[in-house]
């Protein structure tokens, strides 16, 4: 169902009859208000998402009704339960970040706020300030970030009784910022993991202490799901030794729309559990440390290679973030020259004026090797971020 005004957008995208809610309205009002009698299996679709491909290709991920079901009634406790107020929608429908802050508060018969459309992601503090307090808030860690420049530490403390961070990687670093803006009774932050393949989300926890490591631990499996990390021979890694994370259980995908061969690809026979149980390869690097704390460590994709060296883009984000003078980061590969590849470090500094390339570079040097340091140092006033409130790499400036 939509309106007339996107007619000329969804018809080219749909094969079926559209439902014209302003030219049909006699007709959806005849319609008898009984709800149809169809049953749901658990086993039936859900929704088709689509999520980027390598290809430059959207793959359509087919969710079951079974992984959303279980998902959303893990947020009632860890998510609804913690406050009163709803949850605010200003993420796109076609990222399933958003889904909590939709459906989980209609099963608590609690609101659900919809912040106007479109608005400046400048503006977004003062439109969810405007609307708290929430029971929670689920955003990206890009999102996470703008609000501590935009709230004030009392709008911070009452703004929710939890802020979700997920959807990217989340540092340590931004935690504490956002710890302190709101106060040790203010509104909490938890952190949220889970690729689009396995329903929404697949563990997360409320950040309680501070860790040690530079992101953010992925917390335990929710119920029902479970989470390993494995050798590519599908073997459990000792403890330290990075590997691949595999999810299984009630919230891995169908598979991908009409795509049998990456379906195949990417979901395999899971040998820890029942018979006809599947895991999905998520292409994630993690590790287990003594503690039992599971240490994210990046994408395998996000890595690029310099001089021979496997590099991971996190781990020097995580070290400039780490000067004194820098606020924030996104390191981009560059090749001026077929495999040449030069690193450029984007830069918003915590104070206005030009970047202190010269000092950021001296810092790197005490905890890097010269492979890692960026050859560019490029002074930003913010991290542009897509609609998604991922980081929009086109957005970001040329290097002269």
């Amino acid at each position: 169902m939509t309106t007339s005004t996107h007619r000329a957008v969804l018809e080219p995208l749909h094969d079926g009859t559209l439902v014209l809610l302003d030219e049909h309205r006699a007709a959806v009002d005849a319609r008898p208000a009984s709800p149809p009698d169809v049953r749901v299996d658990p086993g039936h679709l859900a929704y088709v998402i689509y999520t980027s491909g390598s290809t430059g290709t959207p793959k359509g991920v087919m969710i079951e009704h079974r992984g959303l079901a279980n998902y959303l009634l893990w947020t009632l406790d860890a998510y609804v339960a913690r406050g009163a107020g709803g949850a605010p929608v200003f993420s796109s429908i076609s990222f399933d970040l958003g889904i909590p802050n939709l459906f989980a508060p209609l099963l608590a018969g609690e609101p659900v706020h919809l912040l106007p459309e479109p608005f400046d992601t400048a503006d977004l503090g003062r439109h969810l300030a405007a609307g708290a307090p929430y029971s929670f808030v689920k955003m990206t860690p890009g999102h996470l970030d703008l609000l501590t420049h935009q709230l004030t530490p009392e709008e911070a403390h009452g703004l929710a009784g939890t802020v979700i961070a997920a959807g990217d990687s989340f540092s340590a670093a931004l935690a504490a910022r956002w710890t302190a803006l709101a106060g040790p009774d203010g509104t909490r932050v938890a952190t949220e993991y889970g690729p689009t393949e396995i329903t929404i989300g697949n563990s997360g926890q409320p950040v309680v202490d501070l860790p040690e490591t530079e992101l953010i631990p992925l917390g335990e499996p929710i119920p029902n799901t479970t989470m390993y990390v494995l050798t590519d021979r599908l073997e459990p890694v000792p403890v330290g030794v990075p590997g691949e994370i595999y999810i299984g259980g009630a919230g891995v995908a169908r598979g991908y729309l009409g795509r049998p061969d990456l379906t195949d690809e990417r979901f395999l026979p899971d040998p820890y559990g029942p018979p006809g149980a599947r895991l999905y390869r998520t292409g994630d690097l993690a590790r287990w440390l003594p503690d039992g704390t599971l240490d994210f460590l990046g994408r395998i994709d996000n890595q690029v290679k310099i001089r021979g060296y496997r590099v991971e883009l996190g781990e020097i984000e995580a070290n400039i973030a780490q000067h004194p003078g820098v606020r924030d980061a996104v390191v981009v590969p560059r090749e001026p020259s077929p495999g040449v590849i030069r690193l450029t470090a984007y830069v918003v500094p915590a104070a206005k004026g030009p970047v202190d390339g010269a000092g950021i570079r001296a810092h790197l040097a005490g905890s890097l090797p010269d492979h890692m340091i960026p050859a560019d140092f490029v002074a930003i006033d913010r991290i542009p971020l897509t609609a998604n409130g991922k980081v929009d790499g086109r957005a970001l400036p040329p290097v002269s």
